[in-house]
């Protein structure tokens, strides 16, 4: 069986193997054809590639023989080009010196014919070529003339110089006879010969002579009279300076046309030295005419006897509102000193306009000298780049940056009598008038109709606030437009001294003065007042029940609070309403200025602050605080809150803690309300909201016990009228209240589940406390 099936395998594979070997011997078959075909096709291929190798040598051969035609060819050709060019600077060089020929032969052709314009124009063509080819050998050879046997450089420098004076006596003459159309003709000529310089200085000479003698026509209008005088040179330099800088802005153009960007910082130089003689001059007579050095004087000996006396004297003299004057001492005409101040900041300020001018309008770091003669004349350049604005040293890079103040003024005549003399004094005479006013402003000081409300309007102050903010507003204002650093900073520092120590100080003296005593806070209010009505009219309110001397001194104590808070209102009004950008150009001067400002009001404002804070703690704790103690104690005698049902419904509104808390809380708080600055008043209703918060919480913690769940809705009701009354005007004094809130609250719970997902002020154990306030919660009730 086994053996049929092994004969069977064997033939099967026999069949198989003769299949195989049958493919096997096509393939063979096939793949030997192949190759024979391929192998004929590569010998092909291979002549055909012998044939491109021969052809390719013979192209190299080729190429290489054109290559070195090619390298003949442009070795050739460089060589004319080289000759070419040789040629053309020859031809250029002969062009130059027929040039240089024709224009010193045409300037002399022009001089005979006395056409000074086409002299010039001819010298300026000669000017522009090379020096090289001016004082070469071949001009030396072809230029001179038997006319003109001088070498070009001779010639040409030799015709300038007699151009130059020529057109130096003509621009005299034309200016002498103020023609302005031949001024600028001559003046237009001078670049084109090569004396940039001497145009410049005829023509500063020229403003120089039209300067003085505005400024020589502006002294000899002096007027005669003292009242005529005043503001007078303040006039006068501001003319100068005003006059100075029209000159500058209308011929600058005309000065950097032809003479070049920059130029005319070389005429403003020379002009400056003008400006420092003829200012100086002004401020000299000005000194003299005034006899400041003696008004200096005097006032430098001032000792501000009522002033120093008014920080020692008696409260009753201080109260009497006459002045503790010295009538021995010899007083010092304030309203002289604030003209001198006036006139001399009118001069500081003009100068400092001209200094920003300058620095705006002109660039004046030029080099003087145009440079060989040789090259392209201002004139030219400029016309070619079309410039004919000024270059100013404000903007660089097309970007705003700081103003530099220009060292032409920086280092001037008048700029040096400004920092010795007219700076220093200002800071005198304006310290002096600064606190003199302080001084006769509390010597004249007089309060208001005490009885009158505060309005925004019409602050309830004395009058010492308004006369000293004025003159502080107005000094300020004067001294930082003089746009000085040092006199700014050192006067406001002075300011600043003055106000806090001087001014606040002499307010803290009538503080004192009227401040309320203690014995006052024993007096109560009238019954008529706890009845709810109004014990006088409504313009005759009495101040928490007081007696008529007693509450006229705490009037007239919450009129000097409120002088502290409208004086510190005023004071950051005024400085930052100072115009110190414009006033303070240069450098970081203006910033300077700004933080010293700022500084000057954040110190001020602290000093009053204090004070304030300070009288208001005395106003409560001398009259208020003892009122609202005997208020609550008044209010909370009575009370009862173990209530029935009938005696719930009949309970009246009228008769309840809350309603007599709104008649006493309103009799002693309304008036404070209608005299008290709105800022100084909230301070005082703070303080009186956190006591009456603390008195209601000690009484709730009392009533343990003592109140059942009709009682716990009264007391809801009632406590929550107190809060309403005490906050009426300040709904965030509700949060002083919030501890008795949440008692009252706690009441109002019938379980502890209800006390979650509160944020609470009291601790567990005050809970705990508050909830025993209900009889019904006391475990020793049942």
């Amino acid at each position: 069986m086994e053996v049929d099936v092994l004969a069977e395998r064997l033939k099967k594979l026999d069949a198989e193997t003769l299949v195989v070997d049958g493919e096997l011997s096509r393939y063979t078959s096939q793949a030997d054809l192949n190759n024979g075909h391929a192998a004929k096709r590569i010998d092909f291929l291979r002549a055909q590639l012998g044939s491109a190798l021969s052809t390719s040598h013979e192209l190299a051969s080729l190429l290489q023989e054109s290559g070195l035609v090619a390298s003949r060819i442009s070795g050739k050709i460089r060589a004319i080009d080289l000759e070419k060019s040789r040629v053309q600077q020859s031809l250029d060089y002969v062009e130059k010196v027929m040039l240089l020929k024709r224009s010193v032969l045409g300037a002399q052709s022009a001089m005979d014919a006395r056409d000074w314009e086409s002299a010039a124009k001819c010298i300026a063509d000669a000017r522009k070529l090379p020096d090289s080819l001016v004082d070469g050998e071949f001009a030396r050879a072809m230029v001179p003339t038997s006319e003109l046997p001088d070498f070009p450089v001779e010639t040409i420098k030799a015709t300038s110089d007699s151009l130059n004076d020529l057109f130096l006596r003509e621009f005299g003459k034309a200016t002498a006879a103020k023609d302005m159309e031949s001024v600028t003709r001559y003046f237009k000529l001078f670049p084109l010969i090569g004396h940039e310089k001497e145009g410049l200085d005829v023509y500063a000479r020229f403003i120089r002579g039209f300067v003085t003698a505005h400024s020589r026509t502006i002294l000899q209008s002096r007027p005669q009279t003292t009242e005529q005088l005043h503001m007078f040179y303040g006039n006068a330099l501001s003319g100068l300076f005003e006059t100075i800088a029209s000159i500058v802005a209308q011929h600058a153009p005309i000065v950097e046309k032809h003479y070049g960007p920059g130029r005319m910082g070389r005429v403003c130089a020379r002009v400056q030295d003008e400006a420092d003689a003829q200012g100086g001059l002004i401020v000299d007579s000005f000194w003299d005419e005034q006899r400041i050095d003696k008004v200096v004087s005097d006032v430098k000996q001032y000792s501000f006897a009522s002033l120093v006396s008014s920080f020692t004297r008696s409260s009753t003299a201080a109260r009497t509102g006459t002045p503790d004057v010295d009538t021995t001492r010899d007083d010092i005409d304030l309203r002289q000193v604030n003209d001198l101040i006036t006139e001399a900041s009118i001069m500081l300020n003009r100068w400092t306009l001209y200094r920003k001018f300058l620095a705006t309008n002109l660039t004046l770091d030029v080099d003087d000298a145009n440079g060989p003669h040789n090259q392209s004349s201002p004139d030219t350049q400029s016309v070619n780049s079309g410039h004919t604005g000024h270059s100013g040293n404000a903007v660089q890079n097309g970007k705003k940056s700081t103003l530099k103040e220009p060292q032409l003024a920086k280092e001037s005549g008048f700029a040096n009598k400004v920092s010795v003399r007219l700076a220093p004094t200002v800071e005198v005479l304006a310290t002096f008038a600064m606190r003199r006013t302080v001084e006769m402003a509390f010597e004249m000081d007089e309060l208001p109709d005490l009885y009158q409300a505060y309005t925004p309007e019409a602050p309830l102050t004395s009058s010492v606030v308004d006369d000293v903010m004025f003159i502080l507003s107005t000094l300020v204002k004067q001294v930082v437009s003089s746009g000085e650093i040092t006199l700014i900073k050192n006067t406001l520092s002075n300011f600043r001294r003055i106000m806090e120590s001087d001014y606040v100080g002499l307010l803290q003296r009538r503080l004192r003065d009227e401040a309320p005593k203690q014995l006052m806070a024993t007096s109560a209010p009238s019954t008529s007042g706890r009845s709810g009505t109004p014990p006088v009219s409504a313009s005759r309110r009495v101040l928490a029940g007081l007696s008529s001397t007693e509450e006229r001194r705490l009037r007239a104590f919450l009129v000097y609070l409120n002088n502290l808070l409208v004086s510190y209102t005023y004071v950051e009004r005024i400085l930052k309403e100072v115009p110190v950008e414009a006033d303070v150009p240069f450098d970081t001067d203006g910033q300077q200025v700004r933080s010293l400002l700022e500084s000057m009001t954040g110190g001020f404002k602290s000093r009053c602050n204090e004070l304030i804070n300070d009288g208001i703690q005395v106003t409560f704790s001398t009259v208020v605080a003892v009122r609202l103690r005997n208020l609550t104690t008044q209010m909370f005698r009575n009370a009862h809150y173990m209530l029935s049902a009938e005696e719930a419904s009949a309970e009246g509104r009228e008769s309840s803690i809350s309603a007599i808390f709104k008649n006493g809380w309103d009799q002693l708080m309304t008036e404070f309300g209608r005299i008290m600055a709105p800022d100084n008043y909230k301070r005082l209703q703070l303080q009186a909201a956190t006591l009456v918060s603390r008195l209601v919480e000690k009484w709730l913690w009392s009533l343990e016990g003592k109140v059942n769940e009709l009682g716990a809705i009264k007391l809801d009701r009632d406590i929550g009228r107190i809060i309403t009354t005490a906050s009426s005007d300040a709904y965030k004094l509700r949060e002083k209240f919030v501890r008795v809130a949440q008692i009252i609250t706690i009441l109002g719970f019938d379980d502890e589940e209800e006390e979650e997902h509160v944020t609470w002020y009291l601790t567990d154990e005050e809970r705990s406390r508050a909830r025993m306030i209900r009889v019904e919660r006391r475990p020793d009730i049942y």
